[in-house]
């Protein structure tokens, strides 16, 4: 535990500045002339790849260095290594995925453009011109006949799944698509969607659109379900400062309990594979509305309505590639009826990079006030829950609140934390598809998925519902880029560095996660409403592995039970 702390500690400081005769332009510094940023946008990136490129430019790559007394006129551009500057250099300098050195005695007359390294400068250098350091990698190639390239970003398995074709008459653009949804599980096998989408703009800063989509269950037929799902959603939003919002939505669709401990995608590949689905689901039907403003990039607020029957669903046979003989786990069964939902939401996002950020905030928190005149409650042991009212006024209030930190430290170190609590707060107390549970390979990797259902002792269900009131989880790692070189390089013509099929580096990440999930009250083995559970009560685990961006492997250990070490395979990173 003092190691966590002491890492949560480490994440949220800045890191100190570099002593003596040295400089290390620092993202985290306090603003200078420089123009100094984590991770690159795309004008940026256009640059680099015109500066390198162009035809005025002296281009090289690995380490070079420009002795003492040395004269160069011109651009200067490098790729992949080191530029050490000891003499005179009139022109741009500019390096993609590298690191520059300003040595004693440098002279620089010209803008210099860094871009996935640093720009490391010592005393006594002159600099005559502005400077631009971002420590995130360039998403560049360098091609055979020696030019840079954008690397073409790696598309995900759904999008690879998506056969779309758009057309425009008049003002109306319309898009056809036809694509799966993302995921595979024991309810609707593959789920197939297809339909148009409208888009317009009546203004330069108004878009609207109507998005239409039908949901085929490739499963097969379910006495409780329809083999046929949809959802209707119509929107505007208005553009600017500030942007806002509003939107409307009909659906009849199958929905998740919970959103761990496997991300979409990764449960859908684990019940296609290996026929273990981590998820358990219920059928929605209902119309929904949202009304958001965002005054600022990084602020968001929500508003939202929704009045949608709710039911249980049971499981059917969908194939899967292995273990097609096993016994699919059951599905459970959840508080039936009609709820009318509040929900506000306010969003804090600072991150460069919403899939693989390296720096900023992400605060996430939101409330729902849930009502209900028929709901036909599962029965539970009195220890879980009181039994709720069914003829009318049910009401309860759930409170979710997610915060990350993400914080590189040197162009190939990076701490990042996260903070994650949700459950009951107010009211009669949730209904099973929305109570919480914890353990499995996310949030608790060291732990069998869920280790911690808040089940009390003699009650046995086959279907290991998530009974819990309240949970709460911190993660930290991390992480450094290593060189693996898992693979095969492609020369080009001129027999230099060609491209890389395989794996050429990867994320070494040192994990460690704690968490407890409760049941709130005054019973026994329960903690009081207004307090949190002690820190001796809660599980702890630890872990090492590689990210390599598309897969991950991890070995986590569970430190305050006597669990086997667990291997985890990861398709997305873990937060």
């Amino acid at each position: 535990m003092r190691l966590l702390s002491a890492g949560l500690v480490l994440m949220l400081v800045s890191p100190l500045k570099a002593q003596d005769s040295v400089i290390v332009i620092d993202p985290n510094a306090p603003a200078t002339d420089s123009i100094v940023r984590a991770g690159a946008p795309p004008e940026v990136i256009s640059d680099l790849i015109a500066l390198y490129n162009d035809s005025g430019s002296t281009r090289m790559q690995g380490d070079v260095t420009l002795p003492p007394g040395s004269r160069f006129e011109g651009s200067l551009a490098l790729f992949r290594g080191s530029l050490r500057i000891a003499g005179r250099v009139v022109g741009p300098v500019t390096v993609a995925n590298g690191t520059l050195y300003l040595l004693p005695g440098a002279s620089v007359q010209g803008e210099i453009l860094v871009v996935g390294g640093r720009l490391i400068r010592s005393e006594q250098v002159e600099h005559f011109g502005a400077d631009r350091v971002y420590w995130d990698a360039a998403p560049v190639i360098r091609t055979a006949e020696g030019w840079l390239a954008l690397r073409e970003r790696r598309r995900s398995l759904s999008d690879l799944a998506t056969a779309r074709t758009s057309f425009q008459v008049g003002r109306i653009r319309t898009t056809l698509s036809l694509a799966t949804g993302g995921t595979y599980n024991r309810i609707e096998g593959l789920p197939i969607l297809f339909g148009p989408l409208f888009e317009i703009r009546p203004s330069p800063r108004t878009y609207a659109r109507i998005d239409l989509r039908g949901i085929l269950r490739t499963a097969g037929s379910s006495e409780d379900r329809s083999d046929f799902g949809y959802v209707a959603r119509a929107d505007l939003r208005v553009q600017g400062q500030p942007e806002y919002g509003i939107s409307g939505r009909l659906y009849s669709q199958i929905d998740p309990f919970e959103d761990h401990p496997l991300w979409n995608s990764e449960s859908g590949w684990s019940a296609f594979l290996l026929q273990r689905d981590y998820r358990d689901y219920f059928e929605r039907e209902g119309v929904g509305g949202t009304v958001y403003i965002q005054p600022h990039r990084a602020w968001r607020f929500e508003l939202s309505m929704s009045r949608d029957a709710e039911r249980s669903v049971r499981i059917t046979d969908p194939w899967s590639l292995f273990r097609n003989s096993d016994r699919w786990r059951r599905n459970p069964l959840i508080d039936d009826g009609h709820y009318f939902t509040t929900g506000m939401q306010v969003d804090f996002d600072t991150r460069n990079d919403r899939e693989r950020p390296t720096t900023g905030w992400m605060i996430r928190t939101r409330f729902e006030h849930s009502t209900s005149d028929d709901i036909a409650p599962v029965a539970l042991p009195v220890a879980v829950r009181p039994n709720p009212p069914t003829g009318g006024g049910y009401a309860t209030g759930r409170l979710s609140l997610d915060v990350r930190r993400y914080t590189r430290l040197t162009p190939k170190l990076q701490v990042n934390g996260r903070l994650r609590a949700e459950g009951w707060i107010e009211g009669d107390r949730l209904p099973i598809q929305r109570r919480v549970s914890l353990g499995g390979p996310d949030i608790l990797p060291g732990f069998d998925f869920r280790a911690f259902t808040c089940a009390p002792r003699g009650f046995r269900d086959p279907a290991s519902p998530a009974l819990c009131d309240r949970a709460i989880s911190t993660q930290l790692e991390v992480r450094t880029r290593v060189e693996l070189n898992l693979g095969y390089r492609m020369p080009d013509r001129e027999g230099s560095r060609g491209r890389f099929i395989g794996i050429e580096e990867a994320d070494l990440v040192v994990l460690g996660d704690a968490g407890k999930a409760w049941l709130a009250g005054s019973g026994p083995g329960q903690v009081p409403v207004n307090r949190l559970p002690a820190l001796k009560e809660w599980a702890f685990d630890a872990g090492i592995g590689l990210d390599a961006g598309g897969i991950a492997a991890f070995l986590a250990k569970s430190l305050s039970e006597e669990e086997p070490v667990k291997f985890v395979v990861r398709l997305q990173r873990r937060f």
